[in-house]
């Protein structure tokens, strides 16, 4: 055992991703791919504080989390690239919405459920074991 073997400093982790094999680069004739990035436990805390709201249950008030919203934020910190900011993107799709560009014009239900899958994957989320323990 050594304390050294936990001095190592959490950087970002930027990771290739094929989002969807519809983007085809014109010279390679190949999938573009994507550059996705991880994201530190601060960032997000940060994100996840955005994502509850309280709720009146009769006398009672809760906080509910929004699953959908943190996703979505979670999505729009980590895809790198395309830079789904720039305007002249923004401006072919005529939306300058991050995400609802994304949802509604670039990629299908799936692509766009894939896409979220990976970004928690590669912000440490293991999902293999979520859903193991979902289903007992």
């Amino acid at each position: 055992m050594s304390l050294e073997s936990f001095m190592i400093k959490n950087e970002a982790q930027e990771v290739d991703y094929v989002a969807s094999k519809r983007f085809v680069d014109k010279e390679t004739g190949k999938p573009e791919v994507w550059k996705l990035k991880s994201i530190t436990a601060d960032e997000n805390d940060a994100i996840r504080k955005q994502c509850y709201k309280q709720v009146q249950n009769g006398k009672k008030i809760t906080r509910e989390f929004n699953t959908v919203k943190y996703l979505e934020m979670l999505v729009d910190k980590c895809v790198v690239y395309p830079d789904l900011h720039d305007v002249k993107l923004q401006d072919f799709f005529g939306e300058m919405d991050a995400i609802i560009m994304l949802k509604r014009h670039m990629l299908t239900p799936g692509e766009y459920d894939d896409l979220t899958q990976k970004i928690q994957e590669i912000n440490g989320y293991n999902l293999e074991e979520e859903i193991e323990e979902a289903k007992n």
